[in-house]
């Protein structure tokens, strides 16, 4: 924290912010520094003996990974802030969130990763203080911030997910967002301003000449060298595991790599207690094979905790709540013994990108003799005849909304989207701290915007938290900043190959991922089970909302409407009837499909309760 009242830093204040960041049956070393008004200190969970350091006039505070740092890692980022200043954090390749503060120049300055993948949360009370952690929970759990929630951005979170850029979720603290810096002076009585350091320009994008074969070359040692990067010297590592090709092939190279040092890996995957949808989509096998061609992998499968309203609220991510399925496969990881968890996050949007109507993307283009020849590898890939691929994958996308068939709709449909069961008087907030719509025109903006600008930093965050809980790390070797520029140069076109989408990728994992993984083109995700399992829950559901809707202590009324989010749940079918739906209207986000409309009510209803305590700034109950 930096004091801006005159008085001088403690370390009292700098204890409790640390208590206030550490799960219960952790014992992190933490190590201190006073310097005037600023006092620094670092929580360090793995023992590794990292701390606060002191050089050549600076003190530093760091939450510190970098790829290929030949100098200590204070060197190298003292290093890059005295050569390009504000823009440091464009210029450190790794996962960071830091500190820098220099007495003589008056000066504290902050900077995070491009992609967010380490937190840092503050808050600024003029003529008091500004202070900063890695979790939102150091700064309100220690009295430096109100636990007061935003309305705008929890109501902007149910919409869509995550977070939207600065947003915590707490009126009182804003993020740093990915790839910014910011300067804090003890004087200054502006608040202060984050500047944006990382910039990509979309002129760069798509400028990559080379051939397919030497691009899914490129991105196959990319990506190895991304793993081996965030793999430790010694001892396990975890992983998440789908029957994705995205987890698939960071725990296939984890595996290949710890197997050099003699380390283990622990694959963590959530299953669904019933298989649900086509046997070609279920993604069981995939794991199987997974596992079969690895057979040192050590798995974990962790049951899909149904999420249910009245769980104990999560203290950093406000309306959401502690022990679901993630939060379990974070406890495993550390029971193994793994100070880090490797996920898959960011492969749609980069290294294994899906794009947006790609094939529409082609004729745009004029790339006609690309788009027969993909039109017509597709055609055979999926089974159907050219014409039949022609309408789906080209004409479709062309009509509108209202003529095509299955009409996709968006959470934010006030039919029959999550922004139904906000207030009126919430809706416009929530949709003015939405993030824009991207990947629409795989246009070069649109490309750069899905990772600087979308989910991918709130996502990212939300992993940080999950795994600070339990004394870990959170690391994304798909969103290593060198994966990340070559897959933003490739050509659009680059995409589709052999009949599939998602390449080179799907190319450079020749000889790493299974066949099966490999060339798979759908997987079920867990929804759908999840549907029939909140059949059985229908009268419960309703009688939470209908407590909560009378409930002395309920929220203020312009928060959610309980009365839309009982009419959602009325939609849950009796639950001898659930397996049908499911099987009769594929789970997918479409108009109406009574699986995704009582979905939203549902998780409305979780972020309601999970909500209602920190309403007014008050403790949980």
């Amino acid at each position: 924290m930096l004091r801006l009242d005159g008085a001088v830093a403690t370390e009292m204040v700098l204890h409790r912010m640390a208590a206030a960041m550490t799960g219960p049956g952790l014992a992190p070393s933490v190590t201190c520094r006073l310097d005037g008004p600023t006092g620094l200190a670092v929580l360090d969970f793995g023992g590794g003996g990292g701390g606060v350091a002191e050089r050549d006039g600076w003190v530093l505070a760091s939450d510190l990974r970098l790829d290929r740092a030949d100098d200590p890692p204070d060197v190298a980022l003292l290093a890059a802030f005295h050569r390009h200043g504000a823009d440091f954090p464009d210029h450190l390749r790794g996962d960071f969130a830091v500190a820098l503060w220099r007495r003589e120049a008056g000066e504290l300055w902050l900077g995070r990763d491009f992609i967010g993948v380490r937190p840092l949360a503050w808050t600024y009370q003029p003529g008091r203080w500004f202070a900063f952690a890695s979790l939102p929970k150091g700064l309100h759990g220690a009295g430096l911030a109100s636990a007061a929630i935003d309305r705008g951005a929890v109501g902007a979170k149910v919409v869509q997910t995550y977070f939207s850029g600065p947003d915590s979720g707490f009126a009182d603290i804003a993020y740093l967002e990915a790839g910014h810096s910011l300067c804090v002076r003890p004087h200054d009585d502006l608040r202060p301003c984050p500047y944006r350091a990382f910039r990509v320009s979309p002129a760069q994008v798509g400028r990559w000449r080379g051939t397919p074969a030497q691009a899914a070359e490129t991105l196959q040692q990319l990506v190895r060298e991304a793993v081996a990067a965030r793999m430790p010297a010694t001892g396990p590592v975890a992983c998440h595991l789908t029957g994705g090709l995205d987890s698939s092939a960071i725990t296939v190279l984890a595996a290949r790599h710890a197997r050099h040092g003699e380390g283990k890996v622990l694959a963590l995957t959530i299953l669904a207690p019933t298989p649900m949808g086509p046997p070609e989509q279920d993604e069981r096998p995939m794991i199987v094979d997974v596992l079969a061609q690895e057979a040192d992998i050590v798995h974990c499968k962790v049951d899909d905790i149904l999420p249910m309203p009245g769980h104990i609220g999560d203290p950093d991510w406000p309306g959401s709540m502690i022990g679901g399925p993630d939060d379990e496969m974070m406890a495993a990881a550390a029971a193994f013994g793994a100070d880090r968890i490797l996920s898959g996050v960011g492969g749609d949007e980069g290294a294994s990108y899906n794009g947006a109507n790609l094939y529409l993307s082609l004729l745009k283009t004029g790339r006609l003799k690309i788009l027969s020849r993909e039109l017509a590898a597709r055609a055979k890939s999926d089974g159907v005849s050219l014409p039949r691929a022609i309408r789906g994958r080209l004409i479709g996308p062309l009509l509108p909304a209202r003529l095509r068939r299955g009409r996709r709709t968006g959470v934010a449909d006030p039919v029959h989207g999550a922004i139904r069961y906000l207030s009126a008087a919430l809706r416009p907030a929530a949709m003015s701290r939405r993030m824009s719509p991207v990947l629409h025109s795989n246009g070069p903006a649109d490309r750069v915007r899905a990772f600087a600008d979308h989910h991918i930093p709130s996502r990212c965050t939300y992993y940080a938290l999950l795994a600070a809980r339990h004394g870990l790390a959170a690391s994304f070797p798909l969103l290593d900043r060198r994966v990340v520029d070559f897959v933003l140069s490739l050509p659009v076109h680059f995409f589709l190959a052999d009949g599939q989408a998602r390449q080179p990728f799907r190319r450079a994992m020749r000889g790493i991922l299974p066949e099966r993984v490999r060339l798979a083109r759908h997987k079920l995700g867990l929804f759908d089970d999840r549907f029939v399992r909140y059949a059985r829950h229908r009268t419960e559901l309703l009688a939470m909302a209908a407590r909560l809707s009378a409930s002395a202590s309920a929220p203020p009324a312009d928060m959610f409407d309980l009365e839309a989010i009982q009419a959602g749940l009325r939609l849950l079918p009796e639950p001898d009837q659930a397996l049908h739906v499911v099987r009769s209207r594929p789970g997918e986000l479409v108009a109406g499909n009574p699986a995704w409309v009582s979905g939203f009510a549902i998780q409305s209803l979780i972020v309601a309760a999970a909500s209602w305590p920190h309403a007014d700034g008050s403790e949980p109950a």
